[in-house]
């Protein structure tokens, strides 16, 4: 059996042909027959909308002067019955005007008449590849779309979860870390050294594995809760996050350098959590230094956003791994070195990617650290 090739296969594309002045008309469907097309012809416009109501075409091939609906007319209508359709207007009489009033409507191209084979079928090539690019840009916004969807969906059901595991978990961890709290308070002198040590360990496990669950239900509920916006001055949003973090800083010299920030659209319980996150980290990991530094400043964006830039000149990190910081539960130190769940980047992220805001970091080891959020432009009052 003779072998067919692929081409030999695909389907034709459909052209419809629509011209008052019937001889023209037929003439331009042989040629166009002729060319490898599958073609049909009319010479009234609105017999032609019926076709496209009764058939998909890929190209409309149309005269622009017709008695009763013009080109213009047609294109229109035939864009609202058939969007992925291009359209290519015939004119012999039509102003510039006339022209850019029918590109306006949908048209992607024109040919003056008289035509020639040699002009027309370049003209129907170049617009059948535009609907073969919009038909393809159709098809891909739709697949990107229903993967959003499925992707909102699936982050949904893990941040459930999540929840859902966090909370069961929390009530078995508060009782093993009793249990073991209460034995090591009441047994006094009966346990050698050893073993009372083990039941410290056992109890510091505890109180570890309760801060991470609890830090991943504060995760868990970032992704669902809904968010009540309401203007803020973010240097009354920084000044409760200072006070939050205060007992961290007890004992230390810290020179602070605090800009002023702006106002803007945001929730203010979730956005001192963030700001005491980031302060949080620049506090514990300039602990090495006998005078740290830490500022906050705001800088305004061309577009019209701001950033708001969190600096120190503490341990810093390796910027190779900078991508990590955020993810939860990881670390770029270990816990010998500076205490933590790596869950507070994690939350900050989240936090300002519901404010429509990106946060970035920056670091070298033993430079120091600075953290970017920067929040979109704000609407107008």
């Amino acid at each position: 059996m003779p072998h067919r090739s692929t081409s030999q296969h695909r389907r034709r594309p459909r052209l419809l042909v629509v011209d008052d002045e019937a001889p023209q008309q037929r003439a331009l469907c042989e040629i166009l027959i002729d060319q490898g097309y599958d073609v049909v012809g009319c010479t009234d416009p609105l017999v032609a909308l019926d076709k496209l109501d009764q058939s998909p075409f890929e190209l409309l091939l149309t005269d622009l002067q017709m008695p009763g609906i013009d080109g213009i007319e047609l294109t229109r209508r035939a864009q609202a019955v058939a969007p992925d359709m291009v359209v290519v207007l015939m004119t012999a009489h039509g102003s510039i005007g006339s022209v850019v009033d029918a590109m306006k409507n949908g048209a992607i191209d024109y040919v003056q008449k008289p035509f020639r084979i040699s002009g027309i079928v370049p003209a129907v090539e170049r617009a059948l590849e535009v609907q073969r690019l919009r038909v393809n840009n159709r098809r891909l916004e739709a697949e990107v779309s229903q993967q959003v969807k499925e992707l909102v969906a699936v982050n949904q059901e893990l941040d459930a979860f999540a929840a859902r595991l966090a909370h069961d978990l929390r009530g078995p961890l508060v009782n093993m870390r009793s249990i073991l709290a209460t034995t090591l308070q009441d047994s006094g002198t009966q346990l050698d050294r050893e073993q009372a040590e083990l039941l410290r360990l056992g109890v510091q496990s505890g109180d570890l594995a309760l801060r991470m669950v609890r830090d991943l239900l504060e995760f868990a509920r970032l992704g669902n809760q809904s968010l009540t916006m309401a203007p803020l001055q973010l240097d009354d949003v920084l000044q409760a996050a200072l006070a939050t973090v205060k007992p961290q800083s007890e004992g230390r010299e810290i020179d602070w350098s605090i800009g002023p920030l702006p106002t803007l659209q945001g929730h203010a319980g979730l956005l001192q959590q963030a700001f005491a996150n980031l302060l949080g980290n620049a506090i514990k990991y300039t602990s090495a230094r006998a005078v740290a530094h830490i500022s906050v400043s705001a800088q305004p964006l061309p577009d019209g956003g701001q950033a708001i830039v969190f600096s120190d000149d503490g341990a810093g990190f390796d910027p190779k791994h900078a991508d990590q910081l955020f993810k939860p539960f990881r670390r770029l130190h270990t816990a010998d070195e500076f205490v933590g769940e790596g869950m507070g980047l994690a939350n900050v992220r989240r936090i300002v990617e519901r404010h429509g805001g990106t946060v970035t970091a920056r670091g070298r080891l033993g430079e120091g650290a600075s953290f970017t959020i920067v929040f979109p432009p704000q609407p107008s009052a």
